[in-house]
């Protein structure tokens, strides 16, 4: 990964993010993300908010020298088990079954809460390119589908206000009363593709119309290696 290109992209899909979802996480235009892929901007005056909405240090976004995580000390600091007045942005951990079984609407006073963290504001927007925790769960991954993205026992953000197809990424999903944790594409011919980042796992097809019946849980943003304590 030579390039801040290189680096982007790799981002990108490691995220499962689009194009647009970049663009619309940090506040610019589609085509402005397009121009640092191709390499046509090699200095985007949006690195900073580039790298924080990617949850990446900037020094090696930009030059691919030094640590590309940030600091864990520093993440730290930016979420805690207890409320307090800096951490006031609480996001639940909750059972993926329990959650997978559900209306599509979670309610975080039903028992499946497993535990609750809390976040500054810097912090949401670090780790989340967000503002605000609303709608955003953690979520234990029971699964090795999608390593080694994802690897079992993970915990992932998942923005639970997404509960349609809004591009290429990694959703949670029912189908016909099963849970799905895959990453969906869509074809031209209006198929759905759902794949796995493990090649021991086939991706398989899904009609537009079966798709119909679909619940979407929510789509993922990022995992983080976060202990969370048990209530």
């Amino acid at each position: 990964m030579t390039t801040l290109a290189d680096r982007l992209a790799t981002l990108m899909a490691e995220k499962g993010l689009s194009q647009a979802e970049l663009a619309r996480m940090i506040g610019i235009k589609q085509p402005s993300v397009f121009k640092i892929l191709s390499g046509q901007t090699l200095n985007p005056k949006n690195i900073v908010e580039i790298a924080t909405a990617l949850g990446v240090n900037v020094h090696w976004l930009k030059t691919g020298e030094g640590e590309r995580e940030v600091n864990d000390k520093v993440i730290t600091a930016l979420y805690t088990e207890e409320q307090d007045e800096q951490h006031h942005l609480r996001v639940d951990l909750l059972d993926v079954q329990l959650a997978a079984n559900s209306t599509g609407i979670i309610n975080s006073d039903y028992p499946e809460v497993l535990s609750r963290l809390y976040f500054t504001e810097e912090g949401v927007q670090r780790l989340l390119g967000r503002t605000t925790t609303q709608g955003i769960y953690l979520f234990s991954v029971p699964t090795d589908s999608m390593m080694p993205t994802i690897m079992p026992d993970d915990l992932v953000f998942i923005d639970t206000k997404i509960n349609e197809y809004i591009g290429d990424g990694v959703y949670a999903f029912n189908l016909n009363g099963e849970l799905y944790i895959k990453r969906l594409q869509r074809l031209p011919t209006g198929i759905f593709r759902a794949l796995s980042d493990n090649p021991l796992y086939p991706p398989f097809d899904i009609t537009d119309e079966l798709f119909d019946t679909a619940v979407i849980i929510g789509k993922f943003i990022r995992a983080v290696e976060l202990k969370a304590k048990v209530l």
